[in-house]
């Protein structure tokens, strides 16, 4: 009824990579030869028997992995585990008395040696193991469902059990799955049904587990136990079977590619090591390293297999800095306290590590990088790290005025505290692809390729970077909704889907830190920098925006009774109040001198102060994406911003803008229809360089109150710097695609 798993082993159970990760063989515990020395003394009582049965059981606890059982094969899973000593004891002798040799199949017996070991198995921290489903020929199969097992699942004493169930419990794989997903005790080992079954047996069997058990609780063992060749049949069959299935949970996008690849490895390699503690053998990039798991190992934690923990900030110059801790560190201690930053470093520009002169930030003092949980994932490129953004603090809880990240949450909760509003926003990034060759004994850095806007064969070119970029920003929870060759030579789009617009803004940097390492890894320069050719079109970051409250978009105006220009009012007077300031937020949206060599006429990029509905050379545009009424509009773009920006303070200057609106009851002048340049001589150009930007910035009472003093005086320094610089130095622009 109960066999110990012994480690270390003396032969492997192999996994479907054929490794001998999950390795045991299994011994059956000598229940008769003590039932019969204890029944043969004149004082024998199931009490006694208990007695040597759990002192054997314990003596060799911390020698196995694990515990399993065959009760289903005898008396079935209806466990009873509040039965008595007293009926266990009549049970027995029942047995002991039949005649013949002694088979034990007394439920009542079974159910309290079930309930002892498993009492045992908790207070040892072990998982035990269940045969369910098909097997042994002199089963009951209608006994052998796991869901009779829900006794067992809900007896508290049983609650930090864990409970494997084995043969995928075929046929009743569904039912298997459904506990998986309800009891936190329970997971799931399809040997056996692979290879036993048929091919679309085990196919469907496997594909059962998975539609509602976490990918986490699912694993393999080939169970072949009795001949070499299952050995083979196992791990064979079941690379195939788990192929079939993930392929097409990746053709329904069900899953990622990245998704799959994560479930092949906990399913076939690192489920088991978690949950029986094993000694085992893990994957280190290139090569193999043996290491030793004990009672004591995190195995299976956010720390698994883990090196560094990237703490990541984007300062006011738009660039994405870190600090990288080790992760045991990280986990002990930095996710509590933080780490520690100059004051210095929210003053830097672009061509320079060390504070501008008049940010008023130098590198006395110093603020805590406190780590946001809720924004760290595992880096799909560089698997054994993970990345989080960090919020600025004068100590942990304290909010640093300087930090980009509260800003935008500041101007957020003033929106949603006086109009129930919340903005969300989405992304679209224009990048070039550069290579790096060598001409003339210099190096250069030329464009990937020389194709046009949505060329076909552009798009072919770069389909193997887009695809595994596409990959690594799902496995973050970044939407993709489109992408394609742009106008430049060598120049690419990826469009965000829309989300909340602090989400909006932390998903802008991943996407970036996710599409220039992918492009590194492909021995290419992936840059977000404005104009890198002064002679071809440039990039930009436009950003899609739309207001939503009780989850309905109240951006969008409405047909009966017909609303002016296809929006609502309250998104007139937001959208109104960005038009007022957007020549101030063009300080945060456009932040390099460079930024203006893309804000010309004609070129897409909205140089004149206007708005139209789908003119897509206003610097403002009302969208109407199909589905949406032919008058109604459901959101605006903002053409002004580039991939320089920091998105968490241009965000704050767009909304705080847009509260302005709103507190004034701000309307737009009358939309231009046609190209803006045909009226050039009526309208105001936007600023043509960054120095205006910061002068309209430096009067905008609004911005520079709501945006935060501190925060604004410290942009402008930064900004004056920069003019500084790059006016003296006229082709140093060329060296921020290593820095954007």
């Amino acid at each position: 009824m109960v066999q110990l798993l012994i480690s270390p082993p003396a032969g492997y159970h192999l996994l479907g990579w054929g490794v001998p990760c999950r390795a045991y063989c299994t011994s059956k515990l000598p229940v008769l030869s003590l039932l019969q020395e204890k029944f043969s003394q004149s004082t024998w009582s199931v009490d006694s028997f208990t007695d040597s049965f759990l002192t054997k059981m314990k003596s060799v606890a911390n020698d196995i992995v694990a515990m399993k059982s065959i009760a289903a094969y005898r008396s079935g899973l209806q466990i009873d585990t509040k039965v008595t000593k007293r009926a266990a004891e009549e049970g027995l002798l029942e047995d002991l008395n039949a005649g013949g040799p002694v088979r034990i199949k007394n439920k009542n017996f079974i159910d309290y040696l079930f309930t002892c070991s498993l009492e045992v198995a908790v207070s040892f921290d072990l998982p035990m193991q269940i045969h369910t489903g098909f097997g042994d020929k002199d089963l009951d199969l209608r006994l052998a469902n796991p869901l009779h097992l829900r006794k067992v699942l809900e007896d508290r004493r049983f609650s930090k059990s864990r409970i494997v169930l084995l043969h995928a419990s075929y046929p009743f794989s569904k039912e298997a799955s459904y506990l998986a997903s309800v009891y936190s005790q329970v997971y799931l080992d399809f040997g056996l049904a692979v290879p036993k079954l048929s091919v679309q047996g085990m196919i469907s069997s496997v594909k059962e587990l998975l539609e509602l058990a976490p990918m986490k609780k699912v694993m393999f063992s080939t169970d072949g136990c009795a001949f070499p060749e299952t050995f083979y049949l196992g791990a064979k069959k079941a690379r195939e079977v788990v192929f079939s299935v993930l392929s097409t949970a990746c053709d329904d996008g069900d899953l990622t590619i990245l998704e799959a690849v994560e479930a092949v490895w906990r399913i076939f390699r690192q489920n088991a090591l978690q949950l029986y503690k094993l000694n085992g053998i893990v994957l280190s990039n290139d090569h193999l390293r043996v290491i030793s798991f004990n009672s004591t190992s995190k195995v299976g934690s956010s720390e698994e297999n883990l090196v560094f923990v990237r703490i990541i900030w984007a300062d006011a110059s738009g660039q994405c800095r870190c600090r990288v801790v080790p992760a045991k560190r990280f986990y002990e201690v930095v996710k509590d306290i933080g780490v520690g930053l100059t004051h210095a470093s929210m003053g830097m520009a672009s061509f320079c590590d060390g504070p501008a002169e008049e940010t008023n930030l130098t590198g006395v003092g110093e603020i805590r990088l406190m780590p946001d949980l809720s924004t760290k994932y595992r880096i799909p490129w560089s698997r054994q790290e993970e990345m989080v953004l960090a919020d600025m603090h004068i100590k942990p809880g304290e909010a640093w005025e300087y930090c980009p990240r509260n800003a935008l949450q500041r101007v957020i909760k003033i929106l949603k505290d006086e109009y129930d509003l919340v903005v969300n926003a989405g992304f679209e990034n224009e990048f070039y692809l550069l290579k790096n060759v060598v001409r003339e004994g210099k190096e250069q850095w030329v464009p990937f390729d020389m194709t046009p806007y949505c060329s076909t064969s552009g798009f072919d070119a770069a389909s193997p970077i887009l695809q595994e970029v596409k990959s690594a920003l799902e496995s973050m929870d970044i939407s993709v909704e489109q992408l394609h060759a742009e106008s430049g030579k060598g120049q690419f789009e990826v469009a965000l889907g829309h989300t909340p617009s602090n989400l909006a803004a932390d998903k802008l940097i991943y996407a970036r830190e996710a599409i220039k390492a992918i492009a590194r890894k492909h021995k290419l320069l992936a840059t977000f920098l404005p104009k890198y050719y002064l002679d071809d079109i440039g990039s930009g970051c436009h950003v899609h925006l739309s207001l939503w409250q009780n989850g309905k978009n109240v951006f969008m105006g409405s047909e009966v009774p017909q609303t002016q220009y296809g929006m609502s009012k309250v998104g007139e007077q937001f959208m109104a109040g960005v038009y007022y300031h957007l020549s101030s937020i063009l300080a945060f949206t456009a932040p390099l001198p460079n930024s203006y060599d893309r804000i010309k006429p004609d070129t897409w990029s909205g140089a004149y102060l206007c708005w139209g509905k789908e003119n897509r050379e206003a610097p403002l545009r009302t969208a109407c994406p199909p589905g949406v009424p032919n008058e109604l509009v459901s959101n605006f773009e903002i053409k002004s911003l580039d991939g320089c920006a920091n998105p968490h303070l241009g965000l704050a200057s767009i909304i705080a803008a847009g509260i302005d609106g709103l507190r004034r009851s701000l309307t737009l002048p009358e939309p231009i229809e046609t190209n803006p340049s045909f009226h050039a001589s009526k309208l105001r150009r936007l600023p043509k360089e960054l120095g205006e930007s910061i002068e309209a910035l430096s009067g905008d009472e609004i911005l520079n109150e709501l945006v935060g003093e501190k925060l604004v005086t410290a942009v402008i320094g930064i900004r004056k710097a920069e003019v500084d610089y790059y006016g003296k130095n006229k082709d140093a622009y060329k060296e921020l695609i290593h820095r954007y």
